[in-house]
């Protein structure tokens, strides 16, 4: 599917000898939402792991816009973004030097009204200026997922990006990936629980060491 926004072909992954899971495959068009569940141990974190290309899959083939894609690629500025579930930072850069930074690596100066809108509408507004390290859980989180939201890339990995949020976040943080999704963004996200306000196009599960599909 050459038009896949992304694209997984029979990935496998394990440590030594124990696998965590094998014979991986699906594929999300531009503008599809996508949950990923499992219990804990499944092996989800491992598999965003290896989509954005921080970890080297066993086996299989992994395609961003119809490419092929590893670690060893360079994508163009803006084509995806990953949020892990525990963002880090870099120690000496404030929040609103992260925001900088990120805009200037991926060229996208015509980012900075939508990052100032996400910076107010997650409750970030008004502490740009502390290090993230001086942030709370929740906060941390916001702030990783500003970063991710307001490049809107052709593809968003979201590691459980609902958990550290209180209801309230929860909700804009759903408005927001409906809007980027309506914009064309494909985005997977992880989760554990129902996710207030936002209905997937394709719902995956993890489990055995299995992907299946559910209804």
């Amino acid at each position: 599917m050459a038009d896949a926004a992304l694209e997984v072909r029979d990935l496998a992954f394990g440590y030594g000898d124990i696998p965590v899971w094998e014979d991986v495959s699906f594929s999300l068009e531009p503008g599809q939402v996508a949950f990923l569940t499992g219990s804990n141990g499944a092996g989800k974190s491992t598999l965003f792991r290896c989509l954005a290309g921080w970890l080297e899959p066993d086996d299989g083939e992994i395609y961003v816009a119809g490419e092929p894609f590893t670690g060893r690629t360079r994508l163009a500025p803006g084509t995806l973004a990953f949020a892990p579930d525990v963002p880090s930072f870099y120690d000496d850069l404030t929040a609103a030097e992260h925001v900088e930074l990120v805009l200037a690596a991926n060229r996208a100066e015509d980012a900075r009204p939508r990052a100032e809108r996400l910076l107010e509408r997650f409750g970030l507004a008004g502490y740009e200026t502390l290090l993230p390290s001086a942030y709370s859980r929740g906060m941390r989180e916001k702030l990783a997922l500003v970063l991710a939201l307001m490049l809107r890339p052709r593809v968003m990995l979201l590691d459980e990006p609902h958990g550290p949020l209180d209801r309230e976040a929860s909700l804009v943080l759903s408005e927001e990936l409906a809007a980027a999704a309506r914009e064309g963004s494909a985005v997977l996200l992880s989760c554990h629980h129902d996710v207030p306000g936002l209905v997937p196009d394709l719902s995956l599960a993890l489990c055995d060491g299995q992907l299946r599909r559910e209804p």
